[in-house]
Formats: structure tokens, sequence, C-alpha cells
């Protein structure tokens, strides 16, 4: 608990308002940027948002923002047009972010930029032009790559064969099954709907991005892929040579 403090004391003093998300939303919010609930800066040291004209950015609820995120409202390459002949051409745009965003890392978002509704954005994207609600973009510059839709679906079946991999170099790792708990993001796939009580590993995914009882609801309606742990255990060994 001391070293905790400590950590904390010592980010505070090297990193200022950066030192965690909520000194640096405050700060944000009280130069004029617009930001709503849940919103995630997860290492806000490494990121940059441009406040010279804070009234130009405007950030949604439930929005998560990954290491390396710039966010720029302006360009100053009409400092080279002001060389060549003199003249002044400014360039500024507003930059919004909608409402249920994933901003991967070390993305970019230049001036001008509209991203709407439910966007997943993946690492190194620079995102040039306006995103539309429900889509998922990546690339230099950004290309819309599927829907949300699809990338559920295409997930769910992915996740599958990543819960494999995992487990089995766990156990080629440390040559005996893993626990359960340490599946806390694929606990989906297995765990019982009568369980009365869940490993708090699980609990504590539930209750992320602030909507705990739409995941509870949602975990008893639907059913598991596998009937259980041990069932899963049995799909992740089959064929294997151990």
């Amino acid at each position: 608990m001391i070293k905790k403090i400590i950590k904390k004391i010592y980010k505070k003093i090297i990193y200022g308002y950066k030192s965690s998300s909520k000194s640096y939303i405050k700060y944000l919010k009280k130069i004029g940027i617009l930001i709503g609930k849940n919103v995630t800066f997860y290492e806000p040291n490494t990121n940059y948002i441009d406040t010279q004209k804070p009234w130009l950015i405007e950030i949604g609820n439930n929005v998560e923002i990954t290491r390396g995120v710039v966010i720029i409202t302006h360009d100053y390459a009409w400092s080279v047009i002001k060389q060549l002949n003199g003249k002044i051409v400014g360039s500024r745009g507003k930059v919004t972010i909608g409402n249920n965003v994933f901003i991967g890392i070390n993305t970019v978002i230049l001036q001008g930029v509209t991203i709407g509704n439910n966007v997943i954005i993946g690492a190194n994207t620079l995102v040039n032009k306006d995103i539309p609600d429900n889509s998922i973009a990546a690339g230099n510059p950004c290309k819309i790559i599927s829907s949300v839709d699809q990338y559920i679906v295409k997930r769910e079946k992915k996740q599958i064969l990543e819960a494999k991999e995992m487990f089995l170099e766990y156990y080629k790792r440390y040559e005996k099954i893993p626990p359960k708990e340490v599946f806390d993001e694929f606990f989906w796939l297995f765990e019982t709907r009568k369980q009365k009580k869940l490993p708090k590993e699980y609990i504590e995914k539930i209750k992320l991005t602030g909507n705990k009882e739409k995941t509870e609801k949602m975990f008893l309606k639907d059913n598991p892929y596998f009937d259980g742990y041990s069932k899963f255990v049995e799909y992740c060994l089959e064929g294997e040579k151990m």
C-alpha cells in the first residue's frame, strides 16, 4: 500500500496533470475541451492533445484513448507559403469524437475530422477523414475495413482459437493445466450461467466500461460455447501431443 502511494506521488511530481487519466481530463475540461462521461486516457503522459484552441475538440462518452494517441486541430504547413510569398494562410479544424469509441495505440487524428459513434480505430492509424458510425477503421491513411456488426461476428469466432492458443502456451510453459481464472477475457466461452459466485477476475471484466448490469443480463441470457471449463480443456488438448 505504501509503495503504491509513493509511486502515485512520484508520478504526480514527474508528470503533473498528466500523471493520471482523472487529472488529465480535469485539466482538459478546465481549459475548454468538451469531454463526456467514462473517458479514459490509459497513459496520458504519452498523449498529445492540441490545446491551442481547446474549443475545437469534443470527446463523447465511453471513449478509450490508448498510448501515444495524438489529436491535432491545426496545420502549420502554411509556414512554407509564408516563406515563399509572405502570405499567412490559416489552417484550423474541429475534431469531434463520438460515443463508445476505442482509439488504438499511436493513432494520429488530424484537424477537421469527425469520428462517429461505436467506432474502433486500429493501432498506428492516421485519421485524416471522417469515420461513420458503427465502423472499424485502420491504416495510414485510414480506411473503413468493416462494420461493427461484421467485426463482432469475426471476433466471436476468432476468440475461440485465441483462447486455445493461450491455453496451450500456458500448458507448454508451466507443464500443467492453467487455472480457469487466467481466462478473464474468455470466461464467456465456458463459464456456467448457474455459477453463484464468479471469480474476482471475471467480475472485474464485467464491471468495465460502466455497463455492469447490461453485461450481467447478457451473461445470464447467452449460452456458453463449451459446457463447462472441463469441456474447454478437452477441446484445447484434443489432438495435441504433450
